[in-house]
C-alpha cells in the first residue's frame, strides 16, 4: 500500500497561493465513482475561518492537477432578500411535503380498514 492510501483513502497536497503554504488533504476514493470524466472539480472551503473557496482539479487517480483559491467576502454570499426568497421557497415545499405527507397517512389508514375488513370475510 501507498504511503499516501489508508484504506479507502488516499492523501493528497495542494498549494494554497493565499496561505502561502502546502495543505494536505484526505480523499475517498468512492468519489471516483461519481464522475466519468477526468479532471473534475472538487471543492471545500478552509481556511481558520472557512473563508477560502478551493477548486481542486482531480485526475482518475485523484492527483492534483490543479488549484484554485479565491477569498470569500461579504459581497460573494446571499443577500438578506436572497436569503429570505430562498427559505421562503424552502419553507413553501416543506409545507407541501407536509400536506402529501398527511393524504399518504390517511390513505395507508383507509388502505388497513379496507384490508382488515376484507380479512374478517
Amino acid at each position: 500500500m501507498n504511503k499516501h492510501e489508508i484504506g479507502s483513502f488516499v492523501r493528497r497536497q495542494y498549494y494554497c497561493s493565499i496561505c502561502d503554504i502546502f495543505h494536505e488533504i484526505k480523499l475517498d476514493k468512492e468519489v471516483l465513482k461519481k464522475h466519468s470524466r477526468f479532471p473534475f472539480s472538487h471543492i471545500f472551503l478552509h481556511g481558520q475561518l472557512k473563508n477560502i473557496l478551493t477548486t481542486l482539479y482531480l485526475d482518475k487517480n485523484l492527483e492534483v492537477r490543479g488549484v484554485d483559491v479565491h477569498i470569500l467576502t461579504d459581497e460573494d454570499l446571499f443577500s438578506k432578500d436572497q436569503a429570505a426568497i430562498i427559505i421562503n421557497t424552502l419553507m413553501m415545499e416543506i409545507e407541501n411535503l407536509r400536506l402529501e405527507n398527511e393524504k399518504l397517512v390517511k390513505e395507508i389508514y383507509q388502505l388497513k380498514e379496507k384490508y382488515e375488513k376484507w380479512k374478517a370475510f
